[in-house]
């Protein structure tokens, strides 16, 4: 598997990971990417891994842009005219350095269709990004200031901003970035008066910047890109396809802090299988976030769970929180197969035994003063919700683990597990030849009235 990583100092809220893994799970790359902290006496360490071939490239960020060039055999134009690097590689045994930065800002342009040629264009901030952007709008045919609270020579002031004509507004310094957001670099009145305003924050996706200036032109494209840019280099091939990766990290930025402080530095899916009608992630089966409109619901699956904690394996609650008129639990995974796994469907008395012990479990909970009700049914049995054979999890020696969904479960009618689980058992052997064995095994006579009234319209 090869390797790859980000050289920096303080890599905590870096998104790199996160967008990496993502290119590698839609490319089907065999590869890992890692946030690798580092002194600046570590470089040369990690340089002389990526000639043994132990690493097969690196991303760069702060502080260390400009201090990797003198481990570098190369660095093509655009690293020279910018002064940094960002992405290193090899190439021909000679280990080479370029600014990704740059393609991913002149995408950007490109993306939202902003003519540059000949229009004023003012660069808020003086840091190391800002002269990626003014490559690119300087190569466009654009005439570039930088702006200043303490301007140089050739610089503009923040002041001067009011006499002036401004066609494109960049902000590439960091005011505004989350968590300190509602503040922007320039009045509403400077951000209504150019004709195109971006910023590169992409954390909030709309800084109060964008917000005064009516534009959703922010970082995140330039982030994607500049990424996207650099595996191109690595993997020797062109990515096209790009939406999926766009798609993950909006859904990352929209995470609630703590949630994302749990699951930053894990790889993540969304998983439909078996589930309500919420959005769900799972985190390399570690951790499973639900989203969801309905707090109600949320709630009732995280009182659910919590009731079962001590009396059947299964998930445990992390936290429920709220973000922008959404809310999203965090619960640990139920690790292991379900029963729609290949060796259960090719072996159905193996699934039928195993059926069996999970209904024993589930029956046992009957005992237990049960304090939630089911949505639909009224009864005195503990009924799972739903039950079906992607709900059901069992570890390698087919022992339960535990149910996927829980938010239907309480007291009601035991016939509708029973019912869902016989119409779930045919459904997925695509057969109804091993039910009366199935049945026999767990001692119930088919209650047609019963089976009918909870999954009639589905066999229809």
């Amino acid at each position: 598997m090869k390797r790859y990583g980000l050289l920096g100092e303080h890599l905590s809220h870096s998104y790199s990971k996160i967008i990496h893994s993502s290119i590698y799970n839609s490319l089907n790359i065999e590869a890992n990417y890692s946030l690798l902290e580092c002194k600046e006496g570590e470089l040369k360490k990690y340089i002389d891994q990526l000639k043994q071939g132990y690493y097969s490239g690196f991303n760069v960020t702060i502080p260390y842009k400009k201090t990797i060039i003198e481990y570098l055999d190369f660095i093509d134009e655009k690293a020279k005219a910018i002064g940094s690097v960002n992405t290193v590689y090899l190439k021909n045994g000679k280990v080479c350095g370029t600014n990704t930065d740059y393609d991913g800002f002149l995408d950007t342009i490109k993306h939202y269709h902003i003519d540059v040629l000949n229009k004023e264009c003012y660069i808020l901030g003086t840091g190391g990004a800002s002269l990626a952007v003014n490559k690119v709008l300087s190569d466009l045919g654009g005439n570039c200031h930088f702006v200043s609270r303490t301007p140089k020579t050739g610089e503009v002031g923040y002041p001067d901003l009011a006499s002036k004509r401004i066609d494109v507004l960049v902000n590439t310094t960091p005011v505004g970035m989350y968590p300190n957001v509602g503040v922007s670099p320039v009045s509403k009145e400077i951000a209504l008066k150019a004709n195109s305003v971006i910023d590169i924050i992409f954390n909030p996706l709309e800084t109060q910047l964008l917000h005064d200036a009516n534009s959703n032109m922010n970082g995140l494209h330039m982030l994607v890109m500049q990424a996207i840019k650099a595996e191109e280099i690595w993997q020797g091939r062109i990515i096209e396809d790009t939406a999926i990766i766009f798609e993950d990290l909006k859904f990352i930025l929209k995470l609630p802090l703590n949630i994302y402080k749990i699951v930053q530095n894990l790889n993540f899916k969304k998983d439909t299988l078996g589930r309500s009608q919420d959005e769900v992630y799972v985190f390399e089966n570690q951790y499973v976030v639900k989203i969801s409109c309905s707090k109600e619901r949320l709630l009732r699956e995280k009182e659910r769970i919590d009731w079962l904690e001590d009396k059947i394996q299964g998930p445990k609650s992390i936290m429920l929180e709220e973000k922008n008129s959404k809310y999203y639990y965090l619960r640990t995974c139920v690790k292991g197969d379900n029963l729609i796994s290949k060796r259960f469907l090719e072996n159905p008395q193996l699934l039928i035994d195993t059926i069996k012990q999970v209904v024993k479990i589930l029956r046992g909970l009957d005992s237990y003063s049960c304090p939630f009700k089911s949505l639909e049914s009224v009864g005195a049995s503990f009924i799972h919700g739903d039950l079906c054979l992607p709900n059901i999890y069992v570890n390698e020696k087919n022992e339960f683990a535990g149910f996927i969904d829980l938010d239907n479960a309480g007291l009601g009618d035991a016939w509708e597990d029973y019912a869902w689980l016989i119409w779930s058992f045919e459904h997925n052997l695509k057969t109804n030849q091993y039910t009366a064995s199935l049945l026999h095994e767990l001692g119930l006579e088919m209650d047609m009235k019963k089976y009918n009234q909870y999954v009639g319209d589905i066999k229809k």
